[in-house]
């Protein structure tokens, strides 16, 4: 398992969408339920909590926002 170099808490690694590593939280935090694409079936998994959200340290490790484009 590995730790956040931060606050030392146990963390999970996960891949976003866009396939950057982004840090989770190593315990559930419960269920979270998938519909299937025809509607009719429910899929559930482990739903885990961004460790961005619990870590004391988190600001640190975030990157800045990309500049918002004139007129925006």
């Amino acid at each position: 398992m590995n730790k956040c170099k931060s606050c030392d808490a146990p963390i999970r690694w996960a891949k976003t969408a866009e396939g950057r590593p982004h840090p989770l939280d190593a315990e559930p935090i419960g269920s979270v339920g998938y519909l299937s694409d025809d509607g009719e079936r429910v899929t559930f998994r482990k739903g885990y909590r961004s460790h961005f959200a619990t870590c004391p340290q988190a600001a640190q490790h975030r990157k800045p926002a990309p500049p918002k484009a004139e007129g925006a």
